[in-house]
């Protein structure tokens, strides 16, 4: 399924024949330091067109004192341009259907249908197609495009070009809320202001704030304490609504189970008569799909060179699905070796370019992800995810590291890079990991634990505890910092089952390891799912998937790879270093060799399950361009012969250049009348209107 809304707007206006006052304005412009990068400016391009065609097409073009009912054929029409792309346009119904495990009525029909008009047994989705949705990858400045959104908003209200709202961000958690404000607080430097203020603040003021003049009023909450009830954490949606005037964005605030369900209908009653703006990175569920207005999700974000190259091991880590066949252990060791020498190889490559070039900010401080599925202690150890890889950890730390072991696993890993593996991104990425196998000879025991354990001596862990009981950090007791996290929701079971014994002290500094992992030594992060979300990092380049896959794997995967893809060659430079145009950067940099870039460049993936994590990426790489199976032409018609003055045009024959090998050709899909239609003898050449 194909990102609908994006082609509509495309195919149907201009952007630089919109009239002036839709412009977005100074759209480069975010902050004193930062301004957009081409793919978000184009994303603010297409809001334009979109909200350009809703309020300003047809009968129902907004103007001031407008009658109360003119937004309904305004969603009316705006839902018609989805009939004119596909044929029988439903892409879901709210219906009043029971539940047939428990009989009670669809909770969020209940909802939406005390505040919108059903239609018979359901509420057609066209009552809520007041909505766009941006698809875009973790680390591309979704922030960035979501405030530049709100002050073209504003900037449409203070021109009278769409009714007067109130603006409202929701997100998922405190972490995300802070960096949209930290984020705020920098455009604000630009001289027009955001005021981001708590929505239970909105009661205090009559009518709520629009903002007036330099000062824009923007509401926030968490969207998880949406509810239908007023609680001390909870907001009940109904003393909020407003009358559905709300223009609504979201942050990452799609996703969850049934409740979460209840909660999308909260967002669409609270902005019936505004509009909802969804941001995410991962988008799963069709309705979200089809109303997207930008796509540029990790796909295209690699494959314009803003995100790392994605190699996928092919050895697994199969030897821990069952940790108790001692046999095992040697495979197990075996693998663990083999992602740790993948690192030090990223890790003394950055510090050799660092070296070579005299630049201490080229690239980044290189970081391992080990993500796993159990954590739990009420468990067999046995069946301990991270307790069996720390095992092995200790294990390579603390003693005498087979030799024989050792050369299998970098014997292991040359073969796979001479095989070319599976690469998601930059289609040479395995030619020239291929060529540095020279490199990974001369890696030894003492470069490997040197780059992980930044010590070259074998010795034991000393455990460092958190403040708040979230953290675990190790290090070396003969080195100098810790180079381990582990962070779980309560490590406390841990240290008293699992780590009795370990020398341990309290972390001196106030803040959390985590929180500051940008600027720590830390090499390796720990943990299962309280990390994947609201946390963005330039530093991964190996993630380890242990017993991970499943029917959630591609939701999973997507978010996780999310967090580490990003690149940064140079300081406020987010692209991979051949991607870098301007001649001063590359002066800087110096002429370097793919195969010397690879290593930062690249994000390295080692599964248990590696077919799941292979059919995710295989899904976003192969996805069709077609929109719809079902598309159907309005017209066909014969194309005048072109003309120059009164000359017709001679016929010009192309030229054509060699495909890339992995080009894969897109094929126009149409509905079967219109197949029939050509089938039945149409002659000469045709000019398709669609």
């Amino acid at each position: 399924m194909q990102p609908l809304l994006e082609t509509i707007v495309q195919s149907l206006l201009n952007y630089g024949d919109l009239p002036e006052t839709w412009h977005v304005p100074e759209a480069e412009r975010f902050s004193q330091q930062k301004t957009l990068y081409d793919y978000q400016r184009s994303a603010l391009e297409n809001a334009a067109r979109a909200l350009c065609l809703y309020y300003k097409s047809g009968k129902s073009t907004y103007q001031f004192g407008e009658a109360p009912n003119t937004n309904e054929q305004r969603k009316a029409d705006f839902a018609d341009y989805y009939h004119f792309h596909i044929d029988g346009f439903s892409i879901h119904q709210y219906e009043s259907k029971a539940d047939r495990r428990n009989q009670r009525q669809n909770p969020v029909f209940r909802i939406l249908s005390e505040f919108i008009a059903s239609q018979g047994e359901e509420i057609p989705y066209r009552r809520i197609i007041n909505r766009m949705c941006f698809w875009m990858a973790t680390g591309s400045g979704k922030t960035l495009v979501m405030i530049k959104l709100i002050e073209y908003l504003h900037c449409l209200q203070q021109h009278g070009e769409i009714p007067p709202r109130n603006v409202l961000v929701l997100a998922p958690s405190e972490h995300l809320l802070g960096q949209i404000r930290r984020s705020i607080e920098e455009f604000n430097q630009t001289g027009l202001s955001i005021d981001f203020v708590p929505l239970r603040e909105i009661h205090r003021v009559r009518q709520g704030r629009l903002g007036t003049g330099d000062v824009i009023t923007v509401y926030y909450h968490r969207s998880d304490n949406v509810s239908d009830a007023q609680k001390e954490a909870l907001i009940d949606y109904r003393r909020y609504e407003n009358d559905g005037k709300w223009y609504i964005l979201l942050d990452e605030a799609h996703k969850g189970g049934k409740e979460d369900s209840k909660r999308q209908a909260y967002y669409a009653v609270m902005a019936r008569e505004g509009f909802l703006f969804n941001f995410s990175a991962t988008f799963t569920d069709k309705e979200d799909i089809v109303t997207t207005v930008k796509k540029y999700n990790l796909q295209e974000f690699v494959r314009g060179g803003c995100g790392k190259n994605i190699y996928l091991n092919e050895e697994e880590y199969t030897a821990f699905k069952d940790r108790s066949d001692e046999v095992n252990r040697s495979e197990r060791e075996k693998i663990v070796l083999k992602s740790l020498l993948t690192f030090a190889c990223v890790s003394r490559r950055v510090f050799d370019l660092r070296e070579k070039t005299n630049i201490r900010e080229l690239y980044h401080l290189p970081l391992m992800l080990t993500l796993v599925n159990s954590v739990n202690t009420n468990v067999e150890k046995e069946r301990n995810d991270l307790w069996s890889f720390f095992q092995i950890l200790r294990g390579i730390a603390s003693g005498n590291i087979d030799v024989d072991l050792f050369e299998e696993a970098k014997s292991g890993l040359i073969e796979d890079w001479r095989n070319g593996g599976f690469v998601f991104g930059g289609s040479d990425a395995a030619k020239y990991l291929g060529k540095n196998e020279s490199f990974m000879r001369q890696m030894n025991v003492d470069g490997v634990r040197k780059a992980v354990f930044l010590s070259c001596k074998k010795g034991a862990l000393q455990l460092i505890r958190s403040r708040d009981n979230k953290e675990l950090a190790f290090q070396m007791k003969n080195a100098d910092s810790p180079f381990a996290l582990i962070r779980i929701g309560d490590t406390s079971k841990w240290r008293k089952e699992l780590l009795a014994g370990y020398e341990e002290t309290a972390a001196m500094q106030e803040t959390s390891y985590f929180d500051g992992l940008e600027q720590s030594q830390i090499t390796l992060l720990m943990g299962s799912r309280s990390f994947f979300e609201s946390w963005d990092s330039n530093r991964p380049n190996v993630i380890n998937y242990i017993n991970i896959g499943g029917s959630d794997a591609k939701k999973f995967v997507v978010q996780s790879i999310g967090r580490g893809v990003r690149i940064e060659t140079l300081p406020g430079k987010r692209r991979r270093c051949f991607f870098l145009l301007d001649s001063d950067e590359k002066a800087k940099i110096g002429k370097f060799r793919h195969g010397e870039v690879i290593f930062p460049e690249t994000l390295f993936l080692f599964a248990t399950n590696r077919n799941a994590v292979k059919s995710v990426l295989e899904g976003l790489k192969t996805e069709k361009s077609a929109v719809f199976e079902r598309l159907e032409l309005d017209t066909i018609k014969k194309a005048p012969v072109p003309k120059i003055g009164d000359q017709d045009m001679p016929l010009l024959i192309p030229k054509y250049r060699e495909a890339e090998k992995d080009l894969n050709q897109s094929k126009f899909a149409m509905s079967k009348r219109t197949q029939q239609r050509f089938q039945d003898g149409w002659k000469g050449p045709l000019m398709l209107f669609l």
